[in-house]
């Protein structure tokens, strides 16, 4: 500092620090939702099939879902499932749909026994036999409404993509035809 000089104090009037304070509280304001309801907030499923709960808590979680389709018209269901507690996946319903959105055929679903899904094991619906779905309609690159019925927890019904199963990294799922015994 130089002799005789005083530090430097800034003086405010007080519609100044009015002004300040206002601008300073719409500042505050704006930026504090940024960064709220980002794609990076949501959860998503990083796969090309769709996920969701059935039966709330106490159901099943359907992870992945998705049909994979190797023939126009034909295909078969691709995902995981996971109960909190007992269930079975009782039936397979639907309708594929049109390019233009439109309902296009229902689906014929097959399913060879119902699916007994104990408390806490993931069962690959790939690894036993095929639940296999039909329609005239059904067409990779589109979609599908499938219903999937559940004892106890209920029936969901939500679109799937139909995946092309002869581009890798489906091309090498084929669903086992009958469950192998353990040796």
């Amino acid at each position: 500092m130089r002799p005789n000089s005083s530090p430097v104090s800034l003086s405010w009037s007080k519609p100044g620090r009015l002004v300040a304070a206002v601008l300073l509280t719409l500042a505050a304001t704006v930026t504090a939702a940024c960064g709220m309801d980002q794609q990076t907030l949501r959860p998503y499923t990083a796969a090309e099939g769709i996920s969701i709960d059935v039966g709330g808590q106490r159901g099943v979680k359907v992870r992945n879902l998705m049909i994979l389709s190797r023939t126009d018209g034909e295909g078969f269901l691709s995902g995981t499932l996971v109960a909190t507690e007992r269930n079975e996946l009782t039936a397979v319903s639907g309708k594929a749909i049109k390019s233009d959105g439109s309902d296009g055929a229902p689906l014929t679903a097959s399913i060879p026994s119902p699916i007994t899904l104990e408390p806490g094991v993931l069962v690959v619906l790939t690894a036993g036999p095929p639940i296999t779905v039909q329609s005239p309609d059904l067409q990779a690159g589109l979609v599908a409404e499938v219903t999937l019925e559940f004892n106890p927890a209920g029936s969901a019904t939500v679109r799937v993509p139909v995946v092309d199963a002869n581009q890798p990294p489906y091309s090498t799922v084929t669903p086992v035809a009958s469950p192998t015994p353990a040796s």
